[in-house]
């Protein structure tokens, strides 16, 4: 059996909050995941992306064991591994998680751990019934509304039962965007970096002005209205 592995992108000596970066996979498929893996490549430009944040970030990404969810959550086990490893490194440290399809999926059953204030899943998979974070921690969800793989209305539905729970939820729609990414390819990592940052300003330092434009009025809602359901 491959074991699951973690990349550090970034490692500064006194990071002060840490974005943990899961990839995409599928519903079943028992080959390892390898670097060079389009579903593991697909999340490097989000790791470079939030490297360039400012402030003593750590980046770091994990790469599941096998491809495949395979009906037993292969793939949780290994983001409570990789979160021991961050903490380990970073103890106490609030943590950011980044997951892609599967990895949304991955970061909304950890959610609850005590450590994550963050939870940013792209075009999640979304199953009725799945873990959902707690209180305490920021969720936005990304969706495109031409995602064919996974449900623009399962992740809706997931985003109104926490909002019901009094919970920090948010959906944001990518018009015309697809499942993997690639249209409007510049925006998701925009969205991403934005989010992370202006959720740990105070851990980063940050003192930046929000950015102008569709993406700034975006993330302000995200951030500061505590849970919203918005177009982009």
């Amino acid at each position: 059996m491959p074991l699951a592995s973690l990349v550090w992108d970034a490692q500064p000596a006194g990071a002060t909050a840490v974005a943990l970066v899961m990839h995409g996979g599928a519903v079943e498929g028992h080959e390892p995941n390898r670097p060079w893996s389009h579903n593991v490549a697909r999340l490097v430009p989000f790791a470079r992306a939030l490297r360039r944040v400012p402030g003593p970030l750590a980046v770091a990404r994990l790469r599941f064991r096998v491809r495949g969810w395979n009906g037993d959550a292969m793939p949780v086990e290994d983001a409570r591994w990789a979160l021991e490893q961050v903490r380990a490194a970073y103890p106490g440290v609030p943590i950011a998680l980044v997951g892609h399809s599967m990895g949304g999926r991955v970061a909304l059953h950890v959610g609850e751990d005590p450590d994550v204030r963050l939870v940013v899943g792209l075009a999640p998979w979304v199953e009725p019934g799945d873990p959902q974070p707690g209180e305490g921690t920021r969720t936005v969800l990304l969706h495109g509304d031409r995602d064919v793989i996974c449900s623009l209305a399962r992740t809706r539905t997931a985003v109104e039962q926490m909002q019901a729970r009094g919970l920090d939820a948010s959906l944001v729609r990518v018009a015309r965007a697809d499942h993997a990414m690639l249209v409007r390819a510049r925006l998701w990592p925009a969205l991403v970096t934005e989010v992370v940052e202006a959720t740990f300003a105070r851990e980063l330092g940050s003192s930046r002005e929000p950015r102008s434009g569709p993406i700034g009025a975006v993330v302000a809602r995200v951030v500061h209205d505590g849970g919203v359901i918005i177009d982009i």
